[in-house]
């Protein structure tokens, strides 16, 4: 019997559909490679790391304290992403596979969030389950992160919190389970480095994420925004940009003015994965090296992976020219996010999925990106809509326990 595991399936309010937005663009236009400095090039001046971040809670070399719940857990010793061990959880009738650990005397996670290095084998797309029990089933924590079916590599995941039951106490975590759940199909994942970071004392982020270059995005969310004193993020498609019903530069600049962050969306009409590494290379290159020539130095250090679509070549292209890269994941991310190749977005066009997003990272200080398309009457958000989710944005403000930020803002945290 697949054990409780029942939650997995009922606390998200996330659906499995593609994301939201990046349908509509046109190809992008090529611009000249450049060259000379870093800056000029696309290439971050400053890099981070990132892979050593936060502190070790289980690195899988001893599985002596992990238990089955379904399927076959065993030790890994080809395929690792650090030391000399992972584990893979497989079964190939499908249904449920996965492992728990207990902590009899409790896992105190009330200052501290989490993250795992993943490799999703099948089912494909899938999404990867962490429970947090704390302490009991009728109080616990659920964590659900969509990996794309291109990708095709080891990724660290952020384990942002999707679901909420009881009244956890984060003091007194007793049980952790790792799971996937698929419809029949066969299931094959490994799991390795297991860590917890240090989460924000004061409060959760919200980053608002505009994609495809709309002009409802200025004529009706840079509007509503401003009002609020909130900015944002907005995607720009280079041969989208000053086309019938798209933005232009002009109003482009005007975001920008106001505190936006104008990012790189490589967008050609065909998802990155499906390209070839020189392709993928070129694409993400001349698309930032178009913001520069525009002037948008900030926002050029971010992309917005097109379709939420990527594999290992993309997310190893958006580490070498940008500081974070932005895709459909279903789920709220660590502050400052530690999977930054691929930050993940939620759509805001589910609205009760996208404030129920909101309203957990408020709660247990997390990152939610929330993204969103074309906005207006007859499209998937309306006006109406999006007003909703400002209000709740602002009255968790009110209670000084969310803040409106950029990928900008983001990185001056990771910064600091």
């Amino acid at each position: 019997m697949f054990a409780g595991c029942g939650a997995l399936g009922d606390t998200d309010p996330q659906t499995d559909n593609a994301p939201a937005g990046n349908e509509t663009a046109t190809p992008a236009s090529t611009t000249e490679n450049g060259t000379g400095t870093p800056e000029e090039t696309g290439t971050p001046t400053q890099q981070f790391d990132y892979t050593n971040r936060g502190e070790v809670l289980d690195d899988f070399e001893d599985l002596e304290y992990w238990g089955t719940i379904q399927g076959d857990v065993s030790a890994e010793t080809e395929d690792v992403f650090r030391g000399s061990q992972s584990v893979r959880i497989q079964n190939p009738s499908g249904g449920g596979a996965g492992m728990y650990k207990a902590y009899p005397d409790g896992l105190d996670l009330t200052k501290n969030n989490l993250s795992i290095a993943v490799k999703m084998e099948k089912p494909s797309p899938g999404k990867l389950a962490m429970e947090v029990i704390a302490p009991a089933r009728s109080d616990h924590l659920v964590c659900r992160r969509y990996i794309p079916d291109a990708m095709d590599g080891w990724m660290r995941v952020d384990l942002g919190y999707t679901g909420l039951r009881g009244d956890p106490m984060m003091e007194s975590v007793q049980e952790l389970r790792i799971v996937v759940l698929s419809d029949g199909e066969p299931i094959n994942f490994v799991v390795d480095d297991l860590r917890k970071h240090p989460k924000p004392t004061d409060k959760g982020r919200v980053v608002l994420s505009f994609s495809d270059s709309h002009a409802s995005q200025y004529d009706v969310a840079f509007q509503e925004l401003q009002k609020r004193d909130m900015p944002a993020m907005v995607a720009a498609v280079p041969d989208q940009i000053n086309s019938d019903g798209a933005l232009t530069t002009g109003q482009l600049r005007e975001m920008q003015d106001a505190g936006w962050d104008v990012i790189s969306s490589p967008h050609i009409g065909t998802p990155l994965p499906e390209l070839s590494e020189d392709e993928q290379r070129r694409t993400i290159k001349q698309t930032k090296e178009y913001l520069r020539l525009k002037g948008f130095r900030e926002g050029m250090r971010f992309v917005a992976l097109p379709y939420g679509s990527f594999d290992r070549t993309t997310l190893d292209l958006v580490d070498e020219f940008h500081e974070y890269g932005f895709a459909y994941g279903a789920c709220p991310n660590i502050v400052p996010p530690v999977g930054k190749e691929a930050v993940s977005t939620v759509g805001g066009s589910d609205l009760n999925g996208a404030a129920r997003m909101i309203n957990l990272a408020a709660k247990y200080n997390q990152l939610t990106v929330v993204n969103f398309a074309d906005i207006g009457e007859g499209q998937d958000v309306d006006k109406e809509h999006l007003n909703h989710l400002l209000d709740i944005i602002e009255d968790w403000q009110r209670q000084d326990k969310l803040e409106v930020t950029t990928p900008s803002g983001l990185l001056k945290l990771q910064q600091s």
